[in-house]
Formats: C-alpha cells, sequence, structure tokens
C-alpha cells in the first residue's frame, strides 16, 4: 500500500494568507473615522505610509491603522454620506492576495498619472519593478458608509487604543 504524500502548501497557510486573515479580523465595524495622514515616499528607496485614526464605537478610544510599503492609494468618498453616518462610520475590512486582482488595480490607476512617456521608454516604465514585485503587495480595503479606501502595500501595523480624558459629570 502505497501512502500519499501531503501537499505542504496546502496545509500550512502562507504569510501572506495570515496577514490577510489578520486584517479581516480587525475590530474597525461602527468606528468612526477621525483622520487620513498620507506619508509620500521622499526618495526612490523610502516607503510611503498611510495612517488611518478611528473612534471606537464602544469604548470611544483612538486607534490608528498604519499601511506600511505603500505602492498605490485609490480613495472614494462622498462626505456627505459620510457625515450622514457620524455615529458608525465604518464597515468592513478586506484583504485581496491574488497577484492579478493586484496588477489590475494598479494598472486601472495608469491614466490618473497624467504623465506620457516618449519612446523608446515603455508605458509601464516607474510600475515595473513593483508588477515583477507584486507577490510582496496585499490589496487593503476598508469600506465606509460613504466610501471606500483601497492601499496596495506590503503590510499593516494596528496602534492599541488610547483612551479618551472623560469629561467630568
Amino acid at each position: 500500500m502505497r501512502r500519499r504524500r501531503r501537499n505542504a502548501s496546502r496545509d500550512w497557510p502562507t504569510l501572506k494568507d495570515v496577514i490577510g486573515r489578520r486584517f479581516q479580523l480587525l475590530d474597525l465595524h461602527d468606528d468612526n473615522l477621525l483622520a487620513i495622514t498620507i506619508a509620500p515616499p521622499r526618495t526612490k528607496v523610502n516607503d510611503a505610509e498611510i495612517v488611518l485614526e478611528f473612534e471606537d464605537d464602544s469604548s470611544g478610544a483612538t486607534k490608528s491603522l498604519s499601511f506600511l510599503g505603500c505602492g498605490n492609494l485609490r480613495v472614494i468618498m462622498d462626505f456627505d454620506v459620510l457625515a450622514d453616518n457620524s455615529f458608525a462610520q465604518t464597515d468592513v475590512t478586506a484583504c485581496q492576495t491574488l497577484a492579478g486582482q493586484m496588477r489590475k488595480f494598479v494598472r486601472a490607476q495608469v491614466p490618473h498619472w497624467h504623465v506620457r512617456y516618449m519612446p523608446p521608454a515603455r508605458k509601464n516604465l516607474p510600475i515595473r519593478k513593483k508588477l515583477s514585485r507584486i507577490g510582496n503587495y496585499r490589496l487593503f480595503k476598508v469600506t465606509f458608509f460613504g466610501g471606500t479606501l483601497e492601499v496596495l502595500a506590503r503590510g499593516f501595523a494596528m496602534k492599541a487604543a488610547t483612551t479618551k480624558p472623560r469629561r467630568p459629570a
């Protein structure tokens, strides 16, 4: 009788899978968005960082979500709708790790660059390196009641909540 070998890749989740699951388990539902901070790269070797600050819906504490090693950002937000839901603005979080979907996300932004590359330079000149290493990224998505924020980044970090000072009664 022959034993079947198990496929190790099916038995153990990849680091990408673990990071994606951790992101989807974040407790941000009904939290209020306080601020979005974007720190663009200053040189080709520096990475961009995006920080979202939230007010916890149950405790009122402030917590921040940082996206590290950012490659692309897309934000669609209607502030009237967001304001109308000011008591509970955040809906869900999701993380996409499929290379094809991430490439599509990056290429969809090319018309918005407002630049032209003259021949013999290729149209994808600035993103060629990123596309060849797309497996190092994840596509993070935060959905609000009033918009969506999508970030192509290498990872994320959640900073512990800081409690809000209570007002005297």
